[in-house]
C-alpha cells in the first residue's frame, strides 16, 4: 500500500527536505567563513608583530642546515687525490699505465677508473702527448 496517494503530498515532503538541507549548507558555509576570517586575523597579527618573518628565517636556516649536512654525507668515502702526472707515449694504453703505477693490492680496473676520474676522461681513448693525472690511494 502506498503511503501517499496524491502528487501534492509528495511534493510538500521533498520541499521540506530541501529546506532542511539548505539550512545545513548555510550553516556549513557560515562556519567556514568564520574559520577563514579567524585564520586570516591570526596571520595578520603574526605579520604585524614580526613573528612571521622570524618563523620564515628559522625555517630557511633549518633547510639550509639540512642541505649542508646532506652534502657532507653524500661525498665519496674514498677521495681520489691527484698524486702524479704522466705524459702518454706512443703505444701506451690505460691498462699498461695502470699496471705500472697502481698499488699492488688494487685491481687494475679500479685504478683505471681512478685515472679516468682524476684526468677527466669520458672514455678509454688516449693519444700520445696526453697528460694523465694518476690518483693516489
Amino acid at each position: 500500500m502506498l503511503k501517499y496517494s496524491t502528487y501534492r503530498s509528495i511534493y510538500d515532503e521533498t520541499r521540506e527536505v530541501q529546506s532542511a538541507e539548505a539550512g545545513s549548507i548555510i550553516e556549513y558555509v557560515t562556519r567556514m567563513k568564520n574559520s577563514a576570517v579567524s585564520l586570516f586575523g591570526a596571520l595578520t597579527n603574526l605579520f604585524r608583530r614580526g613573528q612571521l618573518v622570524k618563523l620564515v628565517m628559522i625555517l630557511m636556516l633549518a633547510i639550509s642546515g639540512f642541505t649542508v649536512v646532506g652534502n657532507v654525507f653524500a661525498g665519496s668515502v674514498s677521495s681520489v687525490m691527484p698524486a702524479e702526472r704522466v705524459v702518454v707515449e706512443r703505444g701506451d694504453t690505460l691498462w699498461s699505465i695502470a699496471n705500472e703505477h697502481k698499488p699492488s693490492d688494487m685491481r687494475t680496473v679500479v685504478y683505471i677508473e681512478g685515472i679516468k676520474k682524476a684526468s677527466g676522461l669520458k672514455g678509454s681513448n688516449i693519444q700520445a702527448g696526453d697528460v694523465l693525472t694518476l690518483p693516489a690511494y
